[in-house]
């Protein structure tokens, strides 16, 4: 009895005695540390208070740091670390981790080029390192491994960590060359578990940049198999963060903007290519300031991404939405531009790096490249304007084009896709394009232009340069369709000028072009003030002496020096035009002539109806209406014959869309034509003449809406002092199509 009851005191003894060196151990070991931290690390090292508790297996560091080489300034530290081990669950073969809780972690990073503020650390740690080893390091493998993270292949031990919390984290990375300051201020991570077995891992982080915006992060993570999902969501971030890292790439004054991110990612981490991206991105108030002061963005652009796969070159994009885009255009007199001055940085001349001709590279074989696959469903850009400035004239060119908008849909890489563009000019002018091609051969496509009302006078700078004449009035409307085919361009073009008109030569100026400008034009104007020629072109777009606009410019100015020589034609124009013919002529001041039969209107009619409408700028108390008139009777015969030469062309030609070219192709179709006159035939019982009359008057009240929309935009005209109407379907007699001018006082 005395044995055992001396054993039981020497063992209760003994736990005493454990218990108060495991309660003693950890102040020891916190003075050694500090005393010795210039020895260990080289830094100096504090650590106010260090506690293990034996009963709960649990280990607390209170108030710790390391500062950086003065010994003052904090390079880590952290309020409160904690720690809680369950030992029991080493009999279940597993390292389980109850807790980690970290409070108050700083830690200030800092880089002057490969150099960064902790690498003395990393150099003794290297240095003490090779000193003690002694062992031989094994040959890397030729072949990549999978990664593996699973414990119980290697210690036979499964591990599992719950609970960890960090909290007002606070780090900051600056570098130093740059001027670049990071700051992640009381950002926090909340993570339940993190198995390293075939149990998925959540890690939820939550950050607060200092300068603007928030992100988070979202993982899920099985050790086992290495399939991950994370989930990106980025708010508000201030771009302004990168301005020191852009003066590598830009020269410029200022930079500003958001950016917003939610992607998710799912993949293996054996193979990230194969990863699966989808999300959206999205960028705000984006503003970059040039060093001249002028500013280059756009208020927002955002990509929605259906699916994004780099390694199968699979990326589907659900949109991408371009609003309020703006940006300028500035050439220099020496041939630069300001995109030039802006990428002046990246085209700064670099060394080459020596060769070594000792060594030659062994010849690889050249993959091949797995297809791209790309489709972006919709395609919108709205509410973008640009400006162009050429100061090469004598005269710096200005000129803005507003609300450019282009819609594309299902527009693939390597399918043909349509993509339709639209713009607005100063005055009334307005652009359309429609591409047709594919992406991944720019050399072949279909592209029809459309021009109409553009007012000529802004164009006078390219006019005095080239010819010393200024442009003082005239409108024209351009009709351009092109085809191309592996860069081989046939392009035909069609130009509507109405009453243009020059000032007197500049004596002061020497222009490249000597052309009469006043005689030529005064002859291929017709008596009524109007210019209509074709220019055909032709060439490959890649060789360097082809100039599309360069072609045009020359048959213009070819075409004035022909009829300017000629006297036969001077003689016959003013016999035939009278005096009339050198001023503004609009027949009647109150009827604009038009043909009823026409979807749109000529550069003649809209210059005679902004004519008339300068005198709402003049006097305030006058209104305008302008009444549409024409023959029913007549105009349904003429639609009716219209109608089937249009379905006539439509089907001989193949075409189901038509443009201002195909009009004037189905215009000229004789009614003798024997193919047309079989087509006629068999198809006038067709159409119905109620039906005609119901598409004549849609047509007619389409006219209205586009002028009203055209001389809205003119000085002086409001909402009330301008209508435009069509006379009443029993007063549709008039002998001769045309709008009248009702004048009357407000």
């Amino acid at each position: 009895m005395k044995k055992r009851y001396i054993a039981l005191i020497v063992l209760a003894a003994l736990i005493v005695i454990v218990f108060a060196a495991l309660k003693v151990a950890p102040g020891i070991a916190k003075n050694y540390i500090v005393d010795h931290s210039q020895e260990l690390i080289g830094r100096k090292m504090k650590i106010e208070n260090v506690e293990f508790s034996p009963f709960s297996f649990t280990v607390t560091v209170d108030d710790f740091a390391i500062y950086e080489p003065d010994g003052t300034t904090p390079f880590v530290a952290f309020e409160k670390f904690r720690i809680n081990v369950n030992p029991s669950h080493l009999i279940k073969k597993e390292i389980s981790v109850s807790e980690i809780y970290l409070k108050g972690l700083y830690t200030r990073v800092a880089q002057r080029g490969d150099k960064f503020n902790f690498s003395d650390i990393l150099n003794k740690f290297a240095a003490d390192s090779t000193a003690g080893s002694t062992a031989k390091e094994a040959p890397a493998s030729d072949s990549a491994q999978a990664l593996n993270l699973d414990p119980t292949e290697s210690i036979g031990f499964n591990i599992a960590v719950e609970n960890i919390t960090l909290e007002k984290g606070n780090i900051i990375y600056e570098d130093l060359k740059v001027g670049s300051k990071i700051h992640i201020q009381d950002f926090s991570v909340a993570i339940p578990a993190v198995y390293f077995s075939n149990k998925d891992t959540d890690i939820g982080v939550n950050l607060k940049f200092a300068n603007g915006g928030d992100l988070g992060v979202n993982v899920q993570f099985n050790m086992k198999t290495q399939d991950f999902g994370v989930n990106v969501t980025l708010n508000n971030l201030a771009l302004s963060v990168a301005k020191p890292y852009l003066n590598d790439f830009i020269k410029y004054k200022d930079f500003e903007g958001s950016l917003g991110v939610n992607l998710n990612v799912a993949g293996n981490v054996n193979n990230v290519l194969s990863s699966n991206v989808s999300g959206t991105v999205s960028v705000d108030g984006i503003k970059l300031t040039e060093t001249s002061g002028k500013t280059l963005g756009v208020s927002h652009v955002g990509v929605g991404i259906a699916k994004a796969n780099l390694n199968e070159m699979d990326f589907r994009v659900d949109s991408v939405i371009v609003n309020g885009a703006y940006a300028h255009l500035d050439l220099y007199k020496d041939g630069k531009t300001n995109i030039d001055v802006l990428l002046e940085p990246l085209n700064k001349p670099t060394k080459a790096a020596p060769v070594d001709s000792t060594e030659k590279e062994a010849p690889k074989t050249a993959e091949k490249s797995k297809p791209l696959k790309a489709v972006i469903n919709k395609l919108q850009v709205v509410n973008t304007n640009v400006t162009a400035t050429d100061h090469t004239p004598k005269q710096t060119f200005n000129y803005k084009v507003s609300n450019i908008a282009v819609n594309g849909s299902n527009i693939n890489f390597n399918t043909p896709c349509t993509i339709n563009v639209s713009a607005a000019f100063p005055e009334g002018g307005a652009l359309t394009l429609k591409y047709k091609g594919a992406l991944s051969d720019i050399g072949t496509m279909d592209a029809y232009i459309s021009v109409k009302n553009l007012a000529l006078k802004h164009f006078s700078p390219y006019s005095h340069h080239y010819t010393g004449y200024p442009i003082s009035s005239g409108t024209m409307a351009f009709a351009s369709e092109n085809k191309m085919n592996d860069w081989n361009i046939d392009s035909k073009n069609t130009i509507d000028i109405y009453n243009i008109d020059v000032a007197d030569k500049d004596a002061n100026t020497d222009p490249e072009f000597t052309v009469p400008m006043k005689v030529g034009l005064y002859i291929l104007k017709d008596k009524d003030d109007k210019i209509e020629f074709d220019v055909p072109v032709k060439g490959n777009v890649q060789d360097p002496e082809f100039s599309y606009l360069k072609i045009v410019w020359q048959t213009v100015m070819n075409l004035l020096i022909k009829v300017a020589l000629s006297p036969l034609k001077v003689v016959g124009n003013v016999a035939a035009t009278g005096a009339g013919a050198i001023g503004i002529d609009l027949g009647k001041n109150d009827e604009i002539y038009i043909d009823p039969l026409a979807s749109s209107f000529t550069s003649e009619q809209y210059a005679k109806a902004q004519k008339m409408v300068e005198v709402l700028a003049k006097d305030k108390k006058l209104k305008l209406n302008f009444v549409q008139n024409f023959n029913m009777k007549k105009t349904v015969e003429a639609y009716k014959t219209h109608k089937l030469k249009t379905d006539f062309y439509k089907a001989t030609q193949n075409k189901t869309t038509l443009n201002e070219l195909d009009e004037k192709a189905i215009v000229a179709i004789e009614d003798k034509d024997s193919a047309y006159a079989a087509y006629a035939a068999e198809h006038a019982k067709e159409l119905d003449r109620k039906t005609m009359e119901k598409e004549i008057l849609a047509m007619a009240e389409a006219r209205n809406q586009e002028l009203l929309k055209t001389l809205q935009q003119q000085p002086g005209v409001t909402k009330k002092n301008l209508t435009i109407t069509t006379a009443p379907r029993g007063a549709l007699t008039q002998r001769k199509a045309m709008y009248k001018v009702q004048i009357d006082v407000q």
